[in-house]
């Protein structure tokens, strides 16, 4: 397996978190994969993995929505895939669509109806070079971002999502007012920009640095995750994880021991990142 991060041009940063490269020889692999809080574009190079069972060979480039809870990923072929990893309020400046409308959802690019995203789809899936892919898509983020002028509340949303990113624990009325927003309408906009609520944002940012602590593999009991994320009690942790992860936190450590002896544990840790 090869795995990789790219960050983005300096100008992008805003905008674009990261981009993710991995490549699979043939070695059959299944895994769980946790919401991540950033909407993605997704290009399959080689054959698509199959979602929660369904496998859709079509869709080898889409627009990955905000998932609520964990989903089941597994593939028997070669892959090759390229993610690029938006910071949660980017997208719907680049898009010029809410992002809202794909929640828990991967749209293909063709369905769009926008001529630029499948030629956008072509000229990846066509490049010769991961660096090359990068360039066309940097190029395209660029000059969708050239027809967008709402800076002033991607400035709130950007704020917004910093507060929740370093307080796990915050109250909604904390994010309307870094915002400058009334509650009413500060939900409003988090959802048509975030693609989720405020609270599943919280939640999942919340359980999400869970699992990257108990992917370090140096969790001996789990009283620290408990106190440090803002969880009433070891009872309040299960919960919310199961509801996020599809199991306890045991049981995800066991996943990630297996994923560990799989040797993909690096590559793992790159998609949570």
């Amino acid at each position: 397996m090869l795995s990789r991060i790219i960050l983005p041009s300096k100008h992008l940063s805003p905008f674009v978190h990261h981009y993710w490269v991995m490549r699979f020889d043939g070695h059959p692999i299944e895994m769980t994969i946790m919401p991540t809080g950033c909407m993605k574009w997704m290009f399959h190079r080689e054959k698509p993995f199959a979602v929660n069972g369904i496998y859709e060979a079509s869709n080898v480039a889409s627009v990955c929505g905000q998932y609520h809870a964990a989903a089941n990923v597994s593939t028997f072929e070669h892959a090759d895939l390229l993610f690029v990893f938006f910071h949660p309020y980017a997208l719907k400046i680049i898009m010029g669509m809410p992002c809202n409308m794909f929640s828990s959802t991967n749209v293909d690019m063709d369905y769009l109806g926008i001529p630029e995203f499948k030629l956008l789809k072509r000229m990846v899936l066509d490049a010769k070079t991961d660096d090359g892919a990068i360039a066309i898509i940097e190029n395209f983020i660029t000059q969708r971002l050239a027809l967008n002028n709402d800076f002033e509340t991607i400035k709130r949303m950007m704020a917004v999502c910093s507060e929740i990113d370093h307080h796990p624990s915050s109250s909604i009325d904390t994010l309307a007012d870094r915002a400058c927003l009334g509650e009413r309408q500060f939900r409003r906009f988090f959802e048509e920009y975030v693609g989720m609520t405020p609270k599943m944002m919280i939640r999942t940012k919340r359980c999400l640095q869970a699992c990257r602590s108990i992917q370090s593999l140096q969790i001996t009991d789990f009283k620290d995750i408990v106190y440090r994320l803002g969880f009433t009690d070891h009872s309040h942790l299960n919960k919310e994880f199961k509801a996020f992860a599809g199991m306890s936190p045991s049981e995800y450590m066991e996943h990630i021991r297996h994923i560990q002896q799989e040797n993909f544990l690096r590559g793992y840790r790159a998609y949570h990142k």
